[in-house]
This record gives structure tokens, C-alpha cells and sequence, in this order.
């Protein structure tokens, strides 16, 4: 009788032990569970992004006159897609051969898939002569000489080339620092739609500003058209402002159209402390500091207007290809040309390694600059059925410019080097003057680094 009476005792100390055990044990997992996600542990360091293939890419040009130019380097012929709000097509490219495509003034959004995505780009230009830059859209950059003056204004036009919403935040810089610009703060961008603001009437400022813009949600291209008026009787012309991608210590701005009139350079100091910048001109013999100049100082987080007309008068204007300015912080920069009645705009050369393509009007010249070492850079100018007509093997050399003339009936350029880096610029002349830079194609895409982690 006393045997069974063991075992059920046996059998019930099992069962509290379990209940122990489960007691105990899932506190103890819950807390290691959460050891294991905590926060410290998500806060390693990212892995940068990883570069793949390009299948897709999307070039816009901001408003301009009727008409544009749609080209491609990649090996692939097919069909490029061009939409103007609702209205949307397709155009024929042929690997180096330039499509003329009719449009309408507002803003162009060109889209390539597969093979001829890599290496797209466009250009539209306008009477009198106005080229506004044709790009990728840019999450990051910045804008300077803007105006919100009566004698100086411009417009900002956001266009966003996705079906879904975009949100841009500008943080504008005045003389003595930033400006309360309430109404560039979480800008909505609705898809496919372009939106546009006078800063003259929502930011009005007397002096010269910088924009800096961020793009914290969905995909924008930003384009600021200035305007100079002398008012009165006097001239006033139009022209884009180039952008910046970030601030630099090192800033070659070339392309300078010769006649009468004034010339101002812009930089912007987004810095804590002052910045000491020199400027020096630019020519095919050499890089010099002009007899005469003085270091221009631009306050902590300020915009400072130089003029340099004296500077490109005389002997220093003598074979000037155009400046480079070299500050102990990093500045952004931009040069304002008001000649002959006719507004242009020089904006920082970027530099590249490989190819860079441009399309471009008029009579013309290429510049070329901030070679890191000595080289050759192969030219080929191809006119509008894409037959070459010119090509030309330029030297080039540290602390020195290059200039060629090009042919008046080649659109399509392609600057190809290989090992020397290099920074270049197109001066088109004709009904006035415009100046193209230069950039490195886009050939391939970045995927982030994606990890999970706690909100």
C-alpha cells in the first residue's frame, strides 16, 4: 500500500519542479532575448553602400524653351521614355547619336531602362543662349548667389519624377548668417508634378544667399533660375544657377565670356569659424595668384559678394580660362558675369576619371582644368547625325588650363582620360554666352547597407 503512495509523490515533485523550472526559466530568456536586440548592439558601425549594376536612370531638365537633346554612350540602341506632366512618349537612341525630342517648356523627365540606362544624358538650351543643366535628381546640394531682392531675384523649381510624394527642406545663408526662411521647410513635392517658388516673394532678403537643400523624402531634381534687372532703364537677363554637391576647400569655376560688364564671385562659409579663401586665375600657362588680390574672409556661416571685374581687366585677364579659388575651410562658390546685357553663371567643376558626355549649342569652346597630374585627355565631337567631326588628343598638366576650339556644328562632345582625373567646362557663345560642365556618366548604383534594429 505504501509503494503507489511513493510514486505519486514522486510523480507530483516532477510536476513542481517543472512549474519551478518554467518560473524561473522564462524571466531568465525573456531578459537574454532582450540582451540580444539591445540597442548598443545595433549601433555598430554601417557597411557602406554596395555598388551594382545600373538598370534604371532618370535625367529632368528644368523649364526652358521648346526642345531638348537626348543622347547615350551605352553600346544598346532602343527606346528612352520623355514625359512632360501627363504627356509621355518614347525616342529612338542609337549609342552616340543625338535625338532631337520636341517639347513643350515645362520641365523634361527622361527615363532609360536596361542597357542604355548607363551613360544617359540630355541637354535643352534657349534664346538668347540659356543651358540649364540636365541631371540626375540629387538628394544633397547647394545653391549660391541666390536672390530675394527687386534688382535680383530667382525662382526654386522642385520637380519630383516619381508617382509617389517628396518632402525638400532648404536652409538658406545671408551675409551674416542663416535667414529665417519658415516657408523652404518640408516643401511637398506631389508625384509627378513640379512646384515652384518665387524666393523674392517668400523669403524676400536684400542681400545675395546660399540655398542648401536636402531631400529627406522620395526623389526631387532642384533648379534655380536667376534673374538680374538693373531696373530703370537698365538691362536684365535670366540664367540658371549651377548647384554644388557639398562645400570644398579647392573650387575651379571656368568659362569666362569676354566683353564689358560686371563680375561677381559668391561664397558661402557653412562653417563654425571664419574662412580665408584666395583666389587665383587660371590660364593655359599656369595657375597665379594676381598682383594685387587679398584674401577674401567669409564670416562663420555667411555669404560673401566680391566683385572681380579689376581682376579680369588688363594683363590678368590675358588668356584667363577662368579662377580657383582655395580656402582653409570648406566654401561653396559661384561666379555671376552680367557682359554685354547677358546673365552667366560659373558653377565648381567636378572631377572624373573615365568619360563625361555633353551636349552643347552655338560656337564652342572646352575648358579644361585641375588636371592631378600629367596626361592626355582624348576629344571627339560628333554633330547631330553623329558623325564625328572632330578628334583630338589635348596634353594636360598640374597647375595648368587646356582650351580647344570646337567645330560650331558638333553637338554631342565626349571627353574620354584615363589615370589623370580632371575637371572641364563647355563656353557656348552665340546669342549670349552659356557654360556646361562636365560630369562623370553614371554608370552604376548604389544599394544601402540595411540592417534591423529598434525604432
Amino acid at each position: 500500500m505504501s509503494t503507489p503512495g511513493r510514486r505519486t509523490a514522486q510523480v507530483r515533485g516532477r510536476r513542481v519542479d517543472v512549474t519551478v523550472l518554467l518560473a524561473v526559466g522564462l524571466p531568465l530568456l525573456a531578459i537574454l532575448a532582450a540582451l540580444l536586440v539591445a540597442p548598443g548592439d545595433t549601433e555598430r558601425p554601417g557597411a557602406p553602400p554596395e555598388e551594382t549594376a545600373l538598370t534604371r536612370a532618370t535625367v529632368i531638365c528644368p523649364s526652358g524653351d521648346p526642345g531638348a537633346v537626348v543622347a547615350s554612350d551605352s553600346d544598346a540602341s532602343g527606346e528612352v521614355n520623355v514625359r512632360q506632366g501627363r504627356r509621355e512618349g518614347g525616342v529612338e537612341l542609337s549609342p552616340l547619336r543625338p535625338a532631337e525630342v520636341p517639347t513643350r517648356r515645362s520641365p523634361v523627365v527622361v527615363t532609360a531602362d536596361g542597357d542604355l540606362a548607363p551613360g544617359l544624358l540630355a541637354g535643352r538650351f534657349g534664346s538668347p543662349l540659356v543651358a540649364p543643366e540636365c541631371r540626375a535628381p540629387a538628394f544633397d546640394e547647394w545653391f549660391t548667389g541666390v536672390g530675394a531682392g527687386a534688382k535680383h531675384s530667382s525662382v526654386l523649381e522642385l520637380v519630383n519624377p516619381d508617382a509617389g510624394p517628396a518632402v525638400v527642406d532648404a536652409i538658406a545663408y545671408g551675409r551674416s548668417g542663416p535667414v529665417d526662411a519658415e516657408a523652404l521647410r518640408g516643401v511637398a513635392v506631389p508625384g509627378r508634378s513640379v512646384v515652384r517658388i518665387d524666393l523674392a516673394q517668400r523669403v524676400p532678403h536684400s542681400g545675395d544667399l546660399a540655398l542648401h537643400l536636402t531631400t529627406s523624402r522620395g526623389r526631387v531634381s532642384a533648379a534655380v533660375l536667376d534673374r538680374y534687372d538693373e531696373l530703370g532703364a537698365g538691362a536684365s537677363a535670366t540664367d540658371y544657377l549651377p548647384s554644388q554637391p557639398a562645400p570644398s576647400t579647392s573650387n575651379l569655376l571656368l568659362g569666362l565670356p569676354e566683353g564689358r560688364g560686371r563680375r561677381s564671385l559668391l561664397l558661402a562659409n557653412p562653417g563654425e569659424t571664419e574662412a580665408r579663401a584666395s583666389i587665383k586665375v587660371v590660364t593655359e600657362d599656369a595657375v597665379f595668384a594676381a598682383v594685387g588680390t587679398k584674401d577674401v574672409v567669409v564670416p562663420p556661416q555667411g555669404v560673401k559678394r566680391v566683385s572681380i571685374s579689376s581682376l579680369l581687366e588688363g594683363p590678368n585677364a590675358a588668356d584667363a580660362l577662368g579662377l580657383l579659388v582655395e580656402s582653409s575651410t570648406p566654401v561653396t562658390a559661384s561666379a555671376r558675369l552680367f557682359v554685354d546685357g547677358d546673365l552667366t553663371h560659373l558653377g565648381p567643376t567636378e572631377t572624373f576619371d573615365e568619360t563625361s558626355l555633353v551636349v552643347a549649342p552655338g560656337r564652342k569652346r572646352l575648358l579644361l582644368g585641375g588636371a592631378t597630374g600629367a596626361g592626355a585627355v582624348r576629344v571627339a565631337a560628333r554633330d547631330a547625325g553623329g558623325d564625328v567631326v572632330l578628334e583630338k588628343r589635348v596634353e594636360v598638366v598640374a597647375d595648368r588650363g587646356a582650351a580647344l576650339d570646337l567645330p560650331e556644328e558638333a553637338v554631342l562632345l565626349t571627353v574620354s582620360t584615363s589615370g589623370t582625373a580632371i575637371g572641364g567646362s563647355v563656353l557656348a557663345t552665340g546669342d549670349g554666352s552659356a557654360v556646361l560642365r562636365l560630369r562623370a556618366l553614371q554608370r552604376s548604383g548604389l544599394i544601402a547597407d540595411v540592417r534591423p534594429g529598434l525604432p
